[in-house]
């Protein structure tokens, strides 16, 4: 029997978590911080308010330049390597095959229309809902028409009470 190749159409490891390390955001809330405070400084007239916002962004300011610094050289961020130890461990299940009982439901719930897709895959049921951040945590959904009947895929999941929690999915090559 030929091994079928796949590629990575989504993984935990794609999600915004492991995009933007937590050192960046204080570096750049950092530099607002620094630019709010000169900007109060030069052009701010001297009042109650100028202390005051003086005050607030020289707090955020002495608050975030640490906070970056110790994150940056003090904190070893080892999510990625967690997420893909963790993917290949056997705390996850995987699955291959063929995807079967593929159903797009689009419903309009209270708070705006809301997609839910479900499968099954080796008669492993998965289901999920369209987030409203396209693309995170977001495996078909009423955009794309990635996922389909019959195509091949291989899904690492975790099982769950209520449903089983997609992890990575890789589509098979043609």
């Amino acid at each position: 029997k030929k091994m079928r190749e796949y590629y990575t159409y989504w993984s935990i490891l794609d999600t915004p978590s492991n995009s933007t390390t937590s050192d960046s955001i204080f570096l750049i809330l950092s530099f607002i911080s620094l630019c709010a405070l000169l900007s109060v400084l030069k052009f701010k007239k001297k009042d109650f308010e100028k202390k005051l916002l003086i005050f607030l962004t020289g707090t955020f300011l002495t608050l975030s330049v640490p906070a970056y610094i110790y994150l940056k050289f003090f904190v070893n961020d080892n999510t990625e390597k967690r997420l893909t130890e963790f993917l290949k461990s056997n705390r996850v299940k995987k699955v291959e095959g063929k995807i079967y009982n593929f159903q797009r439901v689009i419903g309009n719930p209270r708070a705006g229309k809301t997609t839910y897709e479900s499968f099954e895959v080796d008669s492993v049921k998965f289901w999920y809902y369209d987030n409203a951040l396209y693309q995170f945590n977001h495996f078909g959904g009423n955009n794309s028409k990635t996922l389909y009947e019959n195509l091949n895929v291989k899904i690492t999941y975790v099982e769950g009470t209520n449903q089983n929690e997609i992890q990575k999915i890789e589509i098979a090559k043609n």
